[in-house]
C-alpha cells in the first residue's frame, strides 16, 4: 500500500474523477480532485500535491492551458502532470508534452496501466528530488570551503601587510554595502564580501623592506610595489574557478585600475574595468586615506569625503566609476561609522 503520496485529479466529469479516485484509493493514495483548470490551480496552491493527473477537454482552461498555469508558478514548476485524455491523435499528445506535461494516458485505461504510470512517475519525482538537495547540500559545502579558504588567505595576507589591521574585514563590508545599491543579488553581494578582503593578497609577493618601509617609496620601489595587483590575480586565478575565486581574482587584479585610465597594471578604463574591482576601488582609497601609515598620518571622515569627491593632486573623481562614487557619497556616513567601530588603532583617528 501507498502511504503519504497526494494526487490532484482534475476532470469535468464526475464519474472520471471518481473511477480515478477508487482506483487511487484502494491502493492507500490520497486524492485530491477538482471539476476544472483553475479550481485545480487552486487546490495545487494550497495542499501541494505529488502528482496531477489531467483532462484535456474542460470548459474555461482545457487541460494544456491548464498545464501551462501551473508551470507558471514556482512551487508548482517541478509537480509531475500526467494527461488522461480521450483524444488519441499525435497531435495532442505532442501539445500534452510542450504543455508540461511528464506522460499521457488514453481513455479509456485499464487500472493497471493508470496505477504504473502513476507510481513510476511518483518514484522519479522523489528520486529528483531526493538528488536535487543533495546536490545542493554539497553545493553549499562547496561553497563553505571556498569561503574558509578564502578567509585564511585574506587572514595570511593581514598579517603579511600587519600594518593594515582590520582594513581587509572592513573592505569586505563596505563593498557589500556598495553592491546592494547596485541591486546585486544577496549571493553576489555575499561573494564580494567574501572576496573585496584579497585585493591585496598580491603583497605577499613583496619583500620586506618594500612593503613595510617606514617611508614613501621611491619611483623603482613604486614599481615594485604596483606589480602586487598582477601577483595577487596570479595567485587566485586557476582553471575552472568558482564565482567567488573569479570575483576575487578580478578584484586583486583590476582593484587600482582607474575609470580615466590611468591606473595599473593594465591601464584599463571604464567598464572594461570588472564592477566588482570598480567597486572595491572605492571603499580601499577610501580605506587607506582614513588609516594610519608609517609614512602617513590618518586623515579624518571628511577630509577623505573631499580628497574623493573633489580631488586634490593624489586622487580625483574620475578616478572611480560615477555610479560607485554616487552610492559611496550616499553611504559614507556608514563607512565612517564602520570604520569608527572596527578601528584597531582609534588613537589615531
Amino acid at each position: 500500500m501507498v502511504k503519504n503520496i497526494t494526487v490532484l485529479a482534475i476532470d469535468d466529469t464526475a464519474e472520471n474523477l471518481g473511477v480515478v479516485e477508487n482506483i487511487l484509493e484502494e491502493e492507500g493514495y490520497d486524492v485530491l480532485v477538482a471539476i476544472n483548470g483553475k479550481m485545480g490551480l487552486t487546490i495545487a496552491q494550497s495542499n501541494i500535491p505529488d502528482i496531477i493527473l489531467l483532462d484535456i477537454m474542460m470548459p474555461g482552461w482545457n487541460g494544456f492551458e491548464t498545464a501551462r498555469q501551473i508551470k507558471k508558478h514556482i512551487e508548482l514548476q517541478h509537480i509531475p502532470i500526467i494527461f488522461l485524455s480521450a483524444l488519441d491523435d499525435t497531435e495532442s499528445k505532442v501539445h500534452a508534452f510542450d504543455s508540461g506535461g511528464v506522460d499521457y494516458v488514453s481513455k479509456p485505461f485499464q487500472r493497471p496501466e493508470l496505477l504504473s504510470r502513476v507510481k513510476n512517475h511518483v518514484e522519479l519525482h522523489q528520486l529528483r528530488s531526493h538528488l536535487q538537495t543533495e546536490v545542493a547540500k554539497k553545493t553549499a559545502e562547496i561553497q563553505e570551503s571556498y569561503e574558509d579558504a578564502i578567509c585564511l588567505l585574506s587572514m595570511a595576507s593581514e598579517y603579511r601587510d600587519y600594518e593594515t589591521g582590520a582594513h581587509n574585514s572592513r573592505l569586505g563590508i563596505y563593498a557589500a554595502m556598495i553592491a546592494k545599491e547596485f541591486k546585486w543579488s544577496d549571493s553576489e553581494i555575499k561573494m564580494i564580501r567574501h572576496a573585496a578582503p584579497l585585493h591585496d593578497v598580491g603583497k605577499i609577493g613583496i619583500p620586506d623592506n618594500i612593503l613595510h618601509k617606514p617611508d614613501v617609496l621611491t619611483i623603482n620601489e613604486r614599481k615594485k610595489m604596483e606589480e602586487h595587483a598582477d601577483i595577487g590575480r596570479r595567485i587566485l586565478s586557476s582553471r575552472g574557478m568558482s564565482p567567488l575565486l573569479k570575483m576575487a581574482t578580478n578584484i586583486a587584479g583590476g582593484h587600482h585600475e582607474k575609470y580615466n585610465g590611468g591606473g595599473y597594471p593594465l591601464k584599463l578604463a571604464g567598464e572594461e574595468i570588472p564592477l566588482e574591482a570598480r567597486i572595491t576601488s572605492i571603499c580601499d582609497v577610501y580605506d587607506a586615506l582614513r588609516s594610519v601609515r608609517p609614512y602617513k598620518k590618518s586623515f579624518s571622515h571628511n577630509d577623505v569625503l573631499g580628497l574623493i569627491l573633489e580631488g586634490d593632486k593624489r586622487t580625483s573623481p574620475c578616478h572611480f566609476d560615477p555610479i560607485a562614487l554616487s552610492h559611496f557619497h550616499k553611504l559614507h556616513k556608514q563607512f565612517n561609522e564602520i570604520f569608527l567601530t572596527m578601528n584597531d588603532n582609534l588613537r589615531h583617528v
